[in-house]
């Protein structure tokens, strides 16, 4: 800099080699790239003709090294999968990493079909007279000892507290199954009233295997409630039990097994075996619980990052005035999805509330100062009668209808053992009804965009909330029954929206220990025009999470192995040497164990809220000192850190007290190794050149060591 500024003239020139949150080498040898184009050659021109430069972004090809974006890589460790995003994508780095997609790779059984049917053990069927007949042939056929009982679904259509018959059929039994039919559904696809029954039904039957004293595992079956590609059939109405599903897993993991998807053209034949397949078919160390069988293939769900740096945002309005219709525009999100519409080129937006707001004044007349035509319209959008009166005015009073944005929210957080259908009727009426209604009352609309916002939380379920992640998931699959009769459908599961983390302080703290992060408003809703863009899938997710942190907190209660392909390998991100690992090698050996050990006590208490003065049991177990969960994955991370070694998310469950943990980490560190017999002899061998006294300190020393 100093040569440059003093030596006016010259050709020094100043780079930088170096950019803090980037790979290093990456950046050095871009910067020193930059040299040779600060200052480019002078050339002859070439003769005419001259060489025809593509015009369109079709053609152009990007020579170039592609680098991680700092904002990502400030998030969490690199991912193997990760897709690299240009930085001249969408013009903004922190929305680059924010969007993924869920695919469905085939993912085979590892045991062969059939060979471990005879442990499944008793079962519950709850299901119709063909699936229950075939499953007790084929369980009483490979284990004539095992019990199966059967019911019919109808039994969980009564409140559990009269369900006599529904607690004498869980007693002793090791499986429960419940298999809804889809022959007595109703003929409409988005029929909301499936999916209120079939909710209250399972919950019901939750209720009453958590109130039994065995704990059977629950395996839920469902028909075409999870389309693996556009154009399959799908069923809302069903895709409600995966929602409650990965809830459930939460909640209650001890009743936790698996839920399957089949087409409902799969006979029962085939159905009761890839059922029992599953339940005893799995690995635990590879177990998924969520799959789905198609065309013979077992599949199961992955999230991926997308690129969107090639995809061009959705313009509205293109050369006509028409309008779209905002339903929640007064909620936590309405305004910044309503401005975001006026920057698409909306000309004219509906903004359909249950009562009439002051929050959208202010907004009405920043938009009008643009052209954007803001109309207010109080009315509740589980109304028929409103609803048809206000899309009767579409192309006569209004511009003809072009898009619907569905972004109602409402409901409380309450925890299944408490949920009353109060608690589930006001969390459905503005998912599932709004939504029935919206679908049938544009049919007659020349729409061309129908975008449902739905939630992460469908996705990888949520504590207290298995009302609201089962509307998410029918969203989810009403925007695929949509598409396979060319309808116009987009959703898009969002994550936390820092707006509302900022209004829900307990539950924000509980979602940032979990590995979520608040997504800025304004930057979260841009990628709205990119999703909607008709090359984009049905279904995207917009959310930052700090994956590693996230699987590590959910897998404390479930499976979750949706988020595999988001998770660095095994020691592929190095972790740095810590000071405490530094001290505890420059430590006597004899006190490195008790080192090690205080140190333990010393994180456990300070992730259980303790204050250092106070004294932490070494000998009680971590959860009945009042250690949850999300305390455990502090722990685990917090050991993970200081010393410097990978840690399994289990760790904490598997030696749940002081004494055992660090008895654990003595054997992985080698710190703490024993050291080995001279070339030659055993340690047996090695012990017998010492006197029985000699042996008596040893073993006292040993003693001490591990208490």
């Amino acid at each position: 800099d100093t040569l440059h500024c003093t030596q006016h003239g010259t050709r020094y020139i100043s780079i930088g080699t170096l950019q803090r949150d980037t790979d290093d080498t990456i950046t050095f040898h871009t910067n020193l790239n930059s040299v040779h184009t600060a200052h480019p050659p002078h050339t002859p021109h070439p003769a005419e003709p001259h060489v025809t430069i593509p015009s369109t972004p079709w053609q152009h090809t990007r020579h170039w090294i592609t680098t991680l974006l700092a904002s990502t890589t400030a998030l969490q460790p690199l991912d193997r999968n990760r897709v690299m995003t240009y930085a001249t994508g969408i013009g903004n780095t922190e929305l680059d990493g924010w969007i993924y997609q869920l695919d469905w790779p085939a993912r085979p059984l590892t045991s062969e079909p059939g060979a471990t049917w005879a442990s499944n053990g008793s079962w519950l069927v709850v299901s119709d007279a063909g699936l229950s007949d075939e499953l007790a042939r084929l369980v009483v056929l490979a284990d004539p000892a095992s019990r199966v009982e059967c019911l019919a679904p109808s039994v969980l259509d009564h409140d559990v507290s009269t369900l006599d018959d529904l607690h004498k059929a869980l007693r002793g039994v090791d499986n429960v199954l419940y298999a809804p039919s889809v022959s007595t559904e109703s003929v409409d696809p988005v029929d909301p009233e499936s999916g209120y029954r079939l909710f209250h039904a399972v919950r019901r039957l939750a209720a009453a295997m958590v109130m039994g004293t065995s704990k059977p595992r629950l395996v839920v079956v469902t028909r075409n409630a999870q389309p693996v590609a556009v154009g399959e059939r799908a069923n809302p109405a069903h895709a409600v039990l995966w929602g409650f599903g990965r809830t459930l897993a939460l909640e209650h993991p001890e009743i936790w097994g698996n839920i399957i998807d089949l087409d409902a053209s799969m006979p029962p034949e085939l159905a009761a075996r890839c059922i029992l397949d599953e339940v005893a078919g799995q690995d635990e160390k590879d177990r998924e619980d969520q799959v789905v069988y198609r065309a013979c293939l077992r599949r199961a769900p992955r999230l991926q990052r997308r690129t969107v740096s090639a995809v061009s945002p959705v313009k509205l309005s293109s050369g006509q005035a028409t309008t779209q219709l905002v339903i929640g525009a007064t909620g936590n999100i309405g305004p910044h999805l309503i401005r975001q519409l006026a920057a698409m080129g909306a000309t004219t937006i509906v903004a359909v509330s249950r009562s009439s707001s002051t929050r959208l004044v202010e907004l009405d007349k920043s938009l009008a100062a643009t052209g954007t035509n803001l109309i207010s319209v109080a009315a509740d959008a589980t109304d028929p009668a409103a609803m048809t009166a206000l899309f009767d005015r579409f192309g006569v009073d209004l511009p003809p209808l072009e898009g619907i944005y569905l972004a109602a929210f409402a409901g409380q957080p309450v925890l299944l053992s408490d949920m009353t259908d109060d608690d589930v009727a006001a969390m459905f009426r503005p998912k599932l009804d709004v939504a029935s209604l919206l679908h049938r009352l544009s049919l007659k609309q020349p729409v061309k965009y129908f975008v449902l916002f739905s939630s992460i939380s469908g996705l990888i379920g949520s504590r207290w909330l298995a009302h609201y992640t089962a509307t998410s998931t029918f969203l989810d699959i009403l925007g695929y029954a949509r598409r396979l009769v060319g309808l116009p459908a987009t959703v898009v599961a969002w994550g936390l929206w820092k707006s509302l983390a900022d209004v829900q302080q307990d539950a924000t703290q509980v979602s940032a220990e979990s590995g979520l992060q608040p997504m800025t408003d304004d930057v979260a809703i841009g990628a709205l025009p990119l999703v909607m863009n008709p090359e984009a899938p049905v279904y995207s997710v917009v959310a930052a999470a700090n994956w590693p942190i996230l699987a590590a907190a959910y897998r404390t209660r479930g499976v979750l192995r949706m988020v595999d392909d988001l998770l660095p390998a095994p020691g592929e991100v190095p972790i740095q040497e810590s000071e405490f690992r530094k001290a505890l090698r420059t430590c006597q050996a004899e006190r490195r164990h008790d080192m090690l050990f205080d140190h333990v006590s010393a994180l456990a208490a300070k992730a259980m809220g303790m204050l250092p003065a106070e004294a932490l049991d070494p000998s009680a177990g971590f959860f009945q000192l009042g250690m949850d969960s999300l305390m455990s994955v502090t722990l685990q991370r917090a050991l993970s850190d200081s010393l410097g070694e990978f840690l399994p998310a289990s760790v904490v469950f598997d030696y749940p007290t002081v004494y055992s943990l660090t008895d654990y980490l003595a054997t992985i560190l080698p710190e703490l190794l024993e050291p080995e017999a001279p070339s030659g002899l055993t340690t047996g061998e090695a012990y017998d050149e010492f006197t029985e006294s000699e042996l008596l300190d040893q073993l006292s020393e040993r003693l001490r060591g591990t208490q």
